[in-house]
């Protein structure tokens, strides 16, 4: 294709659904911070920073005397040793999470489902527009390929504009805006390039889990129903995981909400990469017998693109510093959408200066999306229902 035909592709896929872009992008760069923003926000999200095991027994003890009634539905160990904990229980049908700092097991504090993180997560998944909403987001990255691709036909020679500064910008200088665009793209190329492939594989696992296509290890059912009086505590079922399986470092569990199901224990085995699922011991929940360990080792192609996706994509596999970089090469995404948009204004304003006239029907549509969007999730961030209660021991 000649260069003013990419360059019509480039307009195309940046101007059309750029709204909805910017904001997918932007709420994906905060939702990497996310969990340190609350980390400013509120003591209880804080930990003392030291690494090591989780002292479990002192934790139950804890919960069991200031949670009494509650039941355990899950349980999470950061990867950041700065980040708190956190418990989620339920009684009947309310939710509530508890913090604990991992290296002492003291609690934190606790608090309701909604919160930043949830919120930000909620918008940038699925626009809080369940399987509608995960479809358009996951299909903007067919736009951020189209983008990625046209962009190195429309600027030529794209690898001298690295070295060179592009200097002040001016808001009404076409020519100031453009040197801006074109030299964060040139930087954060290669940036772009992973966001737009974790973006596809999120598309395509989407209906793999959609279709039903066998694509991930089966997980074992119970041979007989468990009996819920009879579920092993928190404390005890670690012990057995740590004895059935030292090289695990754990740090998650889940427990069952059906009778046929088992316990789940997840964690780390030396590669960061892979997130704690990849990982998984499977228990009894009345005997703590060992049903089937999964390693991340023995996962097929497929299965671990499901588990290195993640880490990859929100960069939550090497601390702090890597998630800074994501949040300065996500703002750095986030402002190519949007100088785009305003390049695009300026270039075409003479043309056609009423602003609603030059957005169009397709941008009034793409607006309103945005709008409801951002008030679905402001309305349903903080809900969580209760379709069961797990099968794990009534604490106190």
């Amino acid at each position: 294709m000649s260069p003013k035909k990419w360059y019509a592709v480039h307009s195309f896929a940046g101007f059309y659904f750029g709204w909805l872009m910017l904001l997918v992008c932007l709420s994906g760069t905060l939702a990497v911070v996310s969990h340190e923003i609350e980390y400013l926000s509120d003591a209880k999200f804080r930990a003392s920073g030291e690494a090591g095991p989780v002292p479990w027994a002192q934790l139950q003890a804890q919960l069991d005397r200031d949670y009494a009634g509650y039941q355990i539905l899950a349980l999470e160990v950061p990867d950041q040793p700065y980040l708190a904990g956190e418990i989620s229980l339920v009684r009947q049908d309310e939710f509530l999470f508890v913090y604990f700092d991992r290296a002492s097991g003291q609690l934190t504090g606790d608090g309701q489902w909604g919160r930043l993180s949830r919120y930000l997560r909620n918008l940038h998944m699925y626009l809080s527009m369940d399987d509608v909403g995960k479809v358009l987001v996951t299909a903007l990255s067919f736009l951020l390929a189209a983008l990625l691709i046209s962009s190195f036909y429309v600027y030529k020679q794209w690898w001298k504009g690295v070295l060179k500064w592009p200097g002040r910008l001016t808001l009404q200088k076409r020519t100031h805006w453009s040197d801006w665009h074109k030299w964060l793209g040139a930087c954060s190329w290669p940036f772009v390039l992973l966001i737009t492939l974790t973006g596809l594989w999120y598309f395509s696992e989407f209906w793999l889990l959609r279709l039903k296509v066998e694509h991930y290890p089966t997980v074992p059912k119970l041979s007989q129903s468990a009996d819920p009086a009879a579920v092993l505590s928190l404390s005890e079922l670690m012990q057995k995981a740590q004895r059935a399986a030292p090289w695990l470092d754990i740090r998650a569990i889940n427990f069952p909400t059906q009778a046929s199901a088992a316990v789940m224990i997840s964690g780390q085995d030396g590669n960061p990469l892979y997130r704690n699922r990849a990982n998984r011991l499977y228990l009894h929940p009345n005997s703590g017998e060992l049903l089937q360990t999964q390693r991340q080792s023995d996962l097929a192609v497929v299965a671990t693109m499901v588990d290195i996706a993640d880490p990859l994509h929100f960069g939550s596999f090497a601390g702090l510093g890597v998630k800074l970089l994501y949040l300065l090469f996500g703002l750095a995404l986030s402002f190519l959408v949007a100088s785009g948009l305003w390049l695009h204004r300026l270039r075409t304003k003479r043309q056609q200066p009423e602003l609603y006239k030059w957005y169009g029907l397709h941008g009034a549509l793409c607006m309103a999306l945005v709008l409801l969007a951002l008030g679905l999730t402001t309305v349903n961030f903080s809900q969580r229902e209760i379709e069961r209660l797990p099968y794990s021991p009534v604490l106190g």
